[in-house]
């Protein structure tokens, strides 16, 4: 992917992450009650704050269209064109498989 601002704790794994939590919100619809609780669990993996992952799910919402426009970073444009074809179960293989590296 591109880079990355220094000292950021964004990298290509939380950016799926995100990516993950966007797919599960869209398969289920997009609970509201989950996009807290998934965005939770991935700023408490993660370091990151709760409202930075929750505007990066907001990214990724805005790249599908399902949103209005948003200000999404060449990651999250790269991570959602060679990933929004993978489904949330799929994006956790992937993680798992490093091949996303």
């Amino acid at each position: 992917m591109t880079g990355y601002r220094a000292n950021s704790k964004w990298n290509d794994l939380n950016e799926l992450l995100c990516l993950q939590a966007y797919k599960k919100l869209e398969e289920n619809n997009f609970p509201k009650k989950l996009l807290t609780e998934l965005a939770k669990k991935i700023a408490y993996q993660s370091g990151l704050t709760l409202g930075s992952v929750k505007a990066k799910i907001g990214n990724y919402k805005s790249v599908a269209g399902v949103t209005g426009h948003s200000n999404a970073s060449q990651n999250t444009l790269s991570m959602y064109n060679n990933y929004n074809h993978l489904n949330s179960s799929e994006i956790q293989e992937l993680m798992q498989s490093d091949k996303y590296l």
